[in-house]
């Protein structure tokens, strides 16, 4: 059922994001890797007089999981805080680069990975905001029961993945 399901999120992925090979430093595989880039500008009379431009950038990194551990979460964020070093460009034009954790799993999830998740806060801030932030946001796609949970940073996203969830036994519900 999950293989549904990731194909699916692959097709959405594409509308808008580039699917690549995952970089580098990522020692594990995984079920897709994807990179979405809006740059956002204003101009005055012509293009020559550019009075701001604003880059937002997201890497998604998905994987999936028979049965979804701490130790599969810690290893997934040491990757997502060299990634939230790594990936971003700072500068005076950048404005915010997201970094999401999929984790997609099989069976439910035990009360202390859901307290963790629902609580995890994670920013890195360029020269005191002043050339923007990077943000890792975790989002859980529980296949099991249909539901969708996520960190804080994750809120915005998880319509977006329970939309995508079968209606069969139950609705894609979204918990917090």
């Amino acid at each position: 059922m999950d293989g549904c399901f990731l194909e699916l999120l692959r097709k959405r992925y594409e509308n808008y994001y580039d699917i690549h090979e995952p970089p580098s430093f990522v020692p594990f595989p995984l079920d897709i890797y994807a990179h979405f880039c809006q740059r956002n500008q204003k101009y005055f009379a012509s293009k020559k007089i550019q009075l701001w431009r604003m880059d937002h950038e997201e890497h998604c990194f998905v994987k999936r999981y028979g049965t979804l551990t701490r130790a599969d979460i810690d290893d997934m964020l040491a990757i997502l805080k060299t990634a939230a070093e790594r990936l971003p460009n700072p500068g005076p034009d950048h404005y915010k680069t997201m970094i999401t954790a999929v984790f997609i799993c099989e069976t439910p999830l035990a009360p202390d990975l859901l307290n963790f998740i629902r609580r995890y806060r994670f920013s890195k801030p360029f020269k005191f905001y002043l050339h923007g932030w990077s943000e890792i946001r975790l989002v859980v796609v529980d296949m099991s029961c249909r539901q969708v949970y996520s960190s804080p940073a994750g809120k915005e996203a998880r319509k977006f993945y329970a939309s995508l969830l079968p209606d069969e036994p139950a609705t894609g519900a979204v918990i917090n």
